[in-house]
């Protein structure tokens, strides 16, 4: 019996036996099977009378039921990165060929990159980009053209509004590079964006091991390891990440950094110091010759029954008023982190470089001035701090140089959007190996 027509039965009878009589009447009428739908029942039920369907007419069974169009898919166009010299690049909705131009200089791009299935849907527009927002794009996709490369396994995806045109730049490659991959995010941003991209999630504390030793466990053990009286065993090396992009709140010329505006800092300097090379992506705003000299506090994280006690610290060690954060209009009270921590900024005088100290000056806040590594290790120091928003020290050339595990907390490079739509790029001259410093 056609579908409709049970629906219509359904809701014009009153009782389940009238119900059950019509649909028995129905299966076994002389009409043919061809001319069953709902259509002709109602004219043959109205003509005749009949009483299992008191009170429904053939006008009201056709407007009860009109037919549903099919709605028509709309035709799939590719669409396309297209790059401009100019800040005015933006996603253009325009069908490309089969193949992909490169263009490049010293500090500007050109690329028009084939159609690929994880970019932008039909009917999808993206409205052109000026100012900031195009130099941030631009950057972005000069960092990941020369850093990202498809024999790539894992790839650390930083937090903060940068790194949005990282993964856009990313997904335009294309599943058949990205889904052989796994993306590791910083925090809770940068979780949802590789979602969204639809890019394959990993975590940092998911990396697996080099080499995986098969070991017996026989019942003693594994009751062992189950009531906590035995470790599980997680020995070797882990796996490394191949490169991570983040972005920063200002970057000195030697290419320390201040990050942890978006209160993300410890996970970030976790997936930084876990790649063999970390790529900064920024705009022309966050290029300082010093440390505060336009981002004026370092970010803290720290645990929150210890805040009055670390901001009596501060204070002896030289920043004149730390704040916990707030969450202004967004949140009532302070800022907690992915981690459940707090974050107070502490602003600080200009920090200096190791070029910058005078001989009597060892840059340890004796003489009231800082120098980068010193503060961040002392402030590292203090009892119910998580992680400082300093990255400093090494990059990751130097720790692979040293012969030791891991990455350095500083970038190998740094990628700028000028104003006037070039990129700037600023590349690590320490590459000699380097032990760590206490």
């Amino acid at each position: 019996m056609d579908s409709s027509f049970s629906r219509i039965v359904l809701r014009g009878t009153h009782h389940k036996a009238l119900t059950i009589s019509v649909s028995a009447f129905w299966q076994t009428s002389p009409v043919p099977k061809s001319f069953r739908s709902a259509q002709f029942l109602a004219r043959h039920y109205s003509s005749r009378s009949h009483q299992s369907l008191p009170v429904i007419g053939a006008n009201y069974l056709f407007s009860a039921f009109p037919p549903i169009p099919k709605k028509p898919k709309p035709p799939r166009r590719p669409y396309s990165f297209s790059y401009c010299n100019s800040s005015q690049g933006y996603l253009s909705s325009r069908p490309v060929s089969s193949q992909t131009h490169i263009t490049r200089n010293s500090y500007t791009m050109a690329a028009v990159a084939p159609a690929v299935e994880n970019t932008s849907p039909p009917g999808h527009e993206t409205k052109p980009l000026t100012g900031v927002e195009a130099s941030k794009r631009l950057a972005a996709y000069r960092a990941v053209e020369d850093h990202f490369d498809p024999s790539y396994s894992y790839v650390g995806i930083g937090s903060g509004s940068t790194v949005v045109y990282v993964v856009e730049a990313i997904a335009a490659k294309g599943r058949d590079v990205t889904s052989r991959m796994t993306f590791v995010p910083t925090g809770e941003q940068s979780k949802q964006l590789i979602i969204e991209a639809g890019l394959p999630l990993g975590s940092i504390d998911a990396l697996p091991p080099v080499e995986v030793a098969e070991t017996e466990m026989g019942r003693v053990s594994a009751l062992h390891v189950a009531t906590g009286l035995q470790d599980l065993g997680l020995r070797g090396k882990r796996q490394s990440i191949d490169v991570a992009f983040d972005g920063a709140d200002e970057i000195d010329e030697e290419l320390n950094c201040i990050k942890g505006g978006g209160a993300c800092l410890f996970q970030e300097k976790l997936v930084a110091t876990a790649a063999k090379k970390f790529v900064c992506v920024a705009d022309y705003r966050k290029l300082s010759p010093r440390l505060l000299t336009s981002w004026k506090a370092i970010p803290i994280e720290i645990s929150p029954m210890a805040a009055p006690t670390i901001k009596r610290i501060l204070i002896t060690l030289g920043s004149p008023d730390p704040k916990i954060r707030q969450g202004g209009s967004s949140k009532a009270g302070p800022v907690v982190t992915d981690n459940g921590m707090w974050i107070m900024d502490a602003p600080f005088p200009k920090l200096l470089l190791h070029s910058d100290l005078k001989p009597h000056d060892h840059g340890d806040g004796e003489h009231g001035t800082w120098e980068v590594h010193n503060l961040g290790r002392r402030l590292k120091r203090i009892v119910g701090v998580l992680e400082v928003g300093l990255f400093h020290g090494r990059n990751g050339i130097q720790v692979a140089s040293a012969g030791e595990e891991g990455g350095g907390q500083k970038p190998i490079a740094a990628y700028f959007g000028m104003e006037d739509g070039s990129v700037e790029v600023r590349e690590a001259k320490e590459i000699h190996g380097v032990k760590s410093r206490p």
